[in-house]
């Protein structure tokens, strides 16, 4: 079921899309000195839900793929769409979510127009198969991730689901769990490789894991940006548990140490994981191009092209799905006594060896005279 390890990518944390417009320079790197249109474009992505940017090394291209769950205008979809003057196809379309055929299948259907060629939009329904689904079509699923307390610097992620709700989309599936850490924190591979361990904590295995690994470092020595790890989440048996209640899977992380602060106390941040069942698609099943499906989201390049991903919907409690931890540091004005305490430290140590090492020899040439006297 596994393929390839995901890409490099960098995760930060953002209150909203204030950063990442400053960051793309749209309006006044982008866009031209006039162009009235591209700067409208540009305030739209402040209210956009997400943005997906790509960008082709080879080719020297950005593409922005922005989503919006609700008209930023109260009157509703209200724009003017122009091709501005450009050379290329200009294709506008409104489609709606049609029933499906088939339960894995995406259907729109709707209107499409080409700006320029067209006089009156196109009526089409189209359909293909979708690799992404939302549990939430087949049930209620929804799942809670919180830190058990207190959490130490060896904190524990529970990921808590309704027992009721855990039932696979089909019997080929199996739930999975894909984590995003900061460099703040780090999964210990060699802890998460014992069945006896995983069993204790409801998992099952520890598929793939790629970043920052290293056990020993402390945050200020780790260059990228942190790491990733997908864990497969074992799943009551039929019969084993009541249908009732509550079902937990525990995933166990580790704290770096991190740089000294004034208070004495540092914040760091994850982002609740990504729960979904990973299902091979029926024999026979062409999964062709989806243009509307999100790619490279780090765990969907793990999986064969076949794999199709049904996923478990949070039950946020906040407006944001983020996690913060109050990590223990090193005061600042306490720092300035380490070096010099270290270094009386050692000084002692070493004092006290040569000490101890002096009395052995002072001991064992009173030894060797007191017998050179018994033998005379």
């Amino acid at each position: 079921m596994l393929s390839r390890r995901p890409p490099d990518k960098f995760h930060p944390s953002f209150g909203n899309l204030r950063p990442v417009h400053y960051l793309l320079g749209i309006s006044n790197k982008i866009c031209p000195p006039v162009g009235d249109e591209c700067t409208t474009f540009a305030s739209k992505l402040l209210s956009a839900g997400y943005i997906d940017i790509d960008f082709d090394t080879i080719s020297q291209a950005l593409v922005l793929n922005v989503f919006h769950q609700k008209s930023a205008d109260p009157e509703g979809w209200t724009d003017q769409i122009t091709n501005g003057g450009t050379t290329g196809k200009f294709e506008v379309g409104v489609l709606a979510n049609e029933p499906p055929t088939e339960p894995e299948e995406l259907k729109l259907g709707g209107f499409l127009a080409v700006l320029g060629e067209d006089d009156k939009p196109t009526p089409t329904l189209f359909s293909f198969p979708a690799r992404h689904h939302s549990v939430s079509k087949l049930s209620i699923s929804s799942y809670l991730a919180s830190f058990l307390f207190p959490t130490g610097l060896h904190p524990t992620l529970r990921l808590t689901f309704p027992t009721a709700e855990l039932e696979p989309p089909s019997e080929n599936c199996a739930l999975h769990s894909y984590l995003t850490l900061a460099s703040t924190l780090f999964p210990d591979k060699y802890q998460l490789s014992s069945p006896l361990f995983l069993a204790s904590k409801n998992l099952r295995s520890l598929r793939s894991v790629a970043g920052e690994t290293d056990l020993e470092a402390p945050d200020w020595a780790i260059e990228k940006w942190g790491s990733a790890m997908l864990v497969e989440l074992a799943t009551p048996q039929a019969g084993s548990s009541p249908k009732q209640g509550s079902w937990h899977a525990d995933i166990p992380l580790h704290l770096r140490y991190l740089s000294p602060s004034v208070s004495g106390v540092a914040a760091t941040e994850i982002p609740w994981p990504v729960v979904f069942w990973a299902c091979r698609a029926e024999k026979g099943t062409k999964m062709s191009v989806n243009p509307f499906d999100r790619v490279n989201l780090g765990y969907d390049g793990l999986f064969g092209p076949k794999t199709m991903f049904y996923h478990l919907s949070p039950n946020n409690r906040s407006a944001t799905l983020v996690e913060t931890l109050s990590v223990p540091v090193l005061q600042t004005y306490r720092a300035s006594w380490i070096k010099p305490g270290t270094v009386a430290v050692v000084l002692l140590g070493f004092c006290w060896v040569l000490w101890k090492l002096l009395l052995l020899a002072l001991g064992q040439s009173k030894t060797k005279l007191y017998h050179g006297k018994k033998t005379q």
